[in-house]
């Protein structure tokens, strides 16, 4: 899976920053959590650190697939 196909109605409403592990339950990608890791890692998926705690930038990455989707078609 990439992450542009990931369907952004899956997140209407959801707070602006997301566990790795709330993200896996809302995609359906629990049971891959080497690749989200790897996803975070490279940047694919938008970080934001707030402590020692790294969360998904929700905001940011809705953003990104809006772009996608624009591009596309």
């Amino acid at each position: 899976m990439k992450v542009e196909e990931l369907a952004s109605e899956l997140f209407v409403g959801c707070p602006r920053y997301l566990t790795q592990e709330r993200f896996a339950e809302l995609t359906g990608l629990k049971e891959q959590q080497q690749m989200l890791t790897r996803w975070i890692d490279e940047g694919i998926l938008p970080t934001r650190r707030f402590g020692r705690h790294r969360l998904i930038n929700m905001q940011v990455l809705l953003q990104r697939l809006d772009q996608a989707k624009g591009t596309q078609g």
